[in-house]
């Protein structure tokens, strides 16, 4: 019993940080000038709720703002208290992205861990750690943290391709302060989701498919544990792939990852949208071919 415990701990986990990684697929292209916006997601893994988590996205001009907080729900919440928080923050300068800093602080079992990220002009990378980290220093070259983003602000890469019907195909280097990888994206098209009692959204979406390279830094070479999300292993290829639907669930507001899947080694991992609302108004928003915000149904 406490085996399975652990592997659904570990499930949601791994699904929170999948999702960390797609935070930012709300905010739309250079230029584009939208309110600031509030998304609610569930996660379920094996079929249990195991997470859930709350995007804050703002857009103003050329500048770009995200937060996302994610805690540990049901069972796994049960055994072991887990939170995170990650920030990110930049400009759009045309095509190109500059993020500023960002930030990810992460608390499991009492003990809470911080990274920061300071982006400089010559696009090197300045790392910290709190407390400091030994085993992370001089894991990825600073060739190789040059010219790339954060988790967050790589995702908002791929919405300036999915705007007015252009597709995700991309490949976005990103450094977490810890490892480097490449967010390899492909694009499978159109679908129509269908209504669901577990998701806010229904409608069309567009389908792209993430698989996460990894190139350097902390990942785990030989390691009893399979689940881990982080692992080089052959097996563990298919769980650092996520299927994104991308769709615009609130009217004039900007794009947002409508659901997720994945998998994991107790089954698959499922992300949903269940409400989004325009904060600075403070207003509910419906959303089309589903049920409205905050209805039970």
């Amino acid at each position: 019993m406490a085996r399975n415990r652990s592997a659904v701990r570990r499930a949601g986990i791994a699904a929170c940080s999948a999702g960390l990684m797609l935070a930012t697929g709300a905010l739309q292209p250079a230029g584009a000038d939208t309110a600031p916006v509030a998304a609610d997601y569930n996660v379920y893994a094996g079929g249990l709720h195991v997470l859930t988590s709350v995007l804050e996205v703002r857009l103003e001009d050329e500048r770009y703002n995200a937060r996302l907080d994610a805690e540990l729900v049901g069972a796994p919440g049960w055994f072991v208290d887990w939170w995170a928080v990650v920030e990110s923050g930049g400009q759009i300068d045309g095509d190109d992205l500059d993020p500023m800093q960002y930030s990810a602080e992460r608390t499991r079992r009492g003990e809470t861990q911080k990274t920061l990220l300071d982006f400089a002009r010559d696009g090197q990378v300045d790392v910290t750690f709190d407390p400091e980290r030994s085993d992370s220093v001089g894991l990825v070259s600073p060739e190789l943290m040059a010219e790339s983003l954060d988790p967050l602000s790589g995702l908002i890469s791929i919405i300036n391709n999915v705007t007015d019907g252009g597709t995700c195909e991309a490949i976005v280097p990103v450094f977490d302060g810890r490892r480097r990888y490449d967010l390899v994206f492909s694009d499978l098209g159109l679908d129509d989701l269908r209504p669901s009692r577990r998701s806010g959204f229904a409608g069309e979406a567009r389908r792209c498919r993430m698989k996460l390279e990894p190139v350097a830094g902390a990942f785990k070479d030989d390691d009893d544990d399979d689940d881990d999300f982080w692992s080089r292993k052959p097996e563990n290829e298919r769980r650092r792939q996520l299927d994104i639907w991308l769709a615009q669930p609130i009217a004039d507001g900007p794009i947002l990852p409508v659901k997720m899947v994945g998998r994991s080694s107790i089954g698959a991992v499922v992300i949903h949208l269940r409400s989004a609302q325009v904060t600075v108004e403070t207003l509910d928003a419906e959303l089309p071919g589903a049920c409205a915000i905050g209805e039970n149904c």
